[in-house]
C-alpha cells in the first residue's frame, strides 16, 4: 500500500467514524419533550396516560362522556325599576317688598328775608324723612310634608320588593340542592369508558392530546383546499394544564389558520403526563389536516 493509498484510507475511516459519532451523539442535542403527533386516534377520553403505544382499560359498552358543551351566559340580572320620587313643589316666595319712590318735593317757593327776633334758644334740628318705605309680609308659609313622605315610602316599597326576590332566589337554590342529594344514591357506581380491561381507562400520552385537540377544532364552512395544514407547538405541564400554545407552521389560508386558533386559546387542559414521567412538561407539535378531520 502506498502512501497515497494510506492517506485514503484513514480519510475514508474518519469520515465513517465521524458519521457514527453524529448518529450517536447528535440525537442528545435535540430536544426530548419535542414531539410531532404521529399517533392513531382514539376514540375514547383515557383517565391516565402511557408512554407506551398501548391502550386499555375501561369497559367498551360504558357510554362515551358527553361532550361539554359551552355554557349559556348568565342572564343579566333584572334591574328593579327605580322608585318615582314627585319633586316638592317649589316654596313660594314671601310677599315681594315693593320699593315706593318717594314723590320729589315741590321747589321751594322764594320767602322774602324778614328779621326775626332773635331766640337765645338753642335751634331745634330738622328730622329727616324716610325716602321710601319697607313693606314686610307677616303671613307665615306652610310646608306640605305630603311629598317627602310619598318618597320615603317608594324607597321603602322598593327595598322591601328587592328583598322578597333575593329570598326567592335562595329559597330555589336550597331546593335544587336538596333535589340533587335526594337523587344520590350510596350504590352508585362509575364506570369508565375505554377498549375493555376494567379499572380506570388509559391510552397514550401523544394520543389523548391529539384527540383533545381533534374534537375541538372545527373545520370552517367555504375550505375548499382540503391540503391545508396548521402546525402548532403546545406545551403541557404534568398535571395536563396547558402552559403556551401557538402556530408555528401556517397553511396559507387565512380562515383554516384562524380556526385554529380559536382552538389553542380555547382549550385549557390535554392529558396528564404518564405517572412515571421524570419531566415536569412536555411540548408537542400538533398537525392540523382539512382532509384528516373531514374523514375522520
Amino acid at each position: 500500500m502506498n502512501r497515497l493509498q494510506k492517506k485514503c484510507f484513514l480519510a475514508a475511516a474518519g469520515l465513517h467514524l465521524l458519521l457514527i459519532g453524529i448518529l450517536i451523539v447528535g440525537p442528545a442535542f435535540l430536544s426530548p419533550n419535542d414531539k410531532t403527533l404521529d399517533v392513531p386516534v382514539i376514540d375514547f377520553v383515557p383517565i391516565k396516560t402511557v408512554d407506551a403505544a398501548i391502550s386499555g382499560g375501561g369497559n367498551p359498552k360504558a357510554a362515551p362522556p358527553a361532550k361539554q358543551e359551552p355554557a349559556p351566559a348568565p342572564a343579566p340580572p333584572v334591574r328593579q325599576p327605580d322608585p318615582v320620587v314627585r319633586q316638592p313643589d317649589p316654596i313660594p316666595e314671601p310677599n315681594p317688598v315693593r320699593r315706593v319712590e318717594p314723590k320729589p318735593d315741590p321747589a321751594p317757593k322764594p320767602v322774602e328775608k324778614a328779621e326775626s327776633p332773635k331766640d337765645d334758644s338753642p335751634s331745634e334740628k330738622p328730622v329727616a324723612k324716610p325716602r321710601h318705605k319697607i313693606i314686610v309680609s307677616t303671613t307665615p308659609v306652610k310646608r306640605d310634608s305630603a311629598d317627602s313622605h310619598s318618597a320615603e315610602k317608594a324607597r321603602a316599597e322598593a327595598r322591601a320588593r328587592a328583598a322578597a326576590e333575593q329570598r326567592r332566589i335562595a329559597e330555589n337554590f336550597s331546593k335544587r340542592i336538596a333535589g340533587i342529594r335526594g337523587g344520590l344514591s350510596e350504590s352508585t357506581e362509575i364506570e369508565y369508558n375505554g377498549p375493555g380491561g376494567g379499572g380506570p381507562s388509559y391510552a397514550n400520552f401523544y394520543a389523548a392530546v391529539k384527540k383533545k385537540y381533534s374534537d375541538a377544532w372545527t373545520v370552517p364552512d367555504g375550505v375548499t383546499d382540503d391540503s391545508a395544514t396548521v402546525a402548532a407547538s403546545v406545551t403541557i405541564a404534568r398535571d395536563g394544564s396547558v402552559i403556551s400554545a401557538r402556530i408555528i407552521r401556517s397553511s396559507g389560508n387565512s380562515l383554516v389558520d384562524d380556526s385554529v386558533q380559536r382552538t389553542l386559546d380555547r382549550v385549557k387542559f390535554a392529558a396528564p403526563l404518564p405517572d412515571d414521567a421524570k419531566e415536569s412538561q412536555r411540548t408537542v407539535t400538533i398537525n392540523f389536516n382539512v382532509k384528516a378531520k373531514l374523514l375522520g
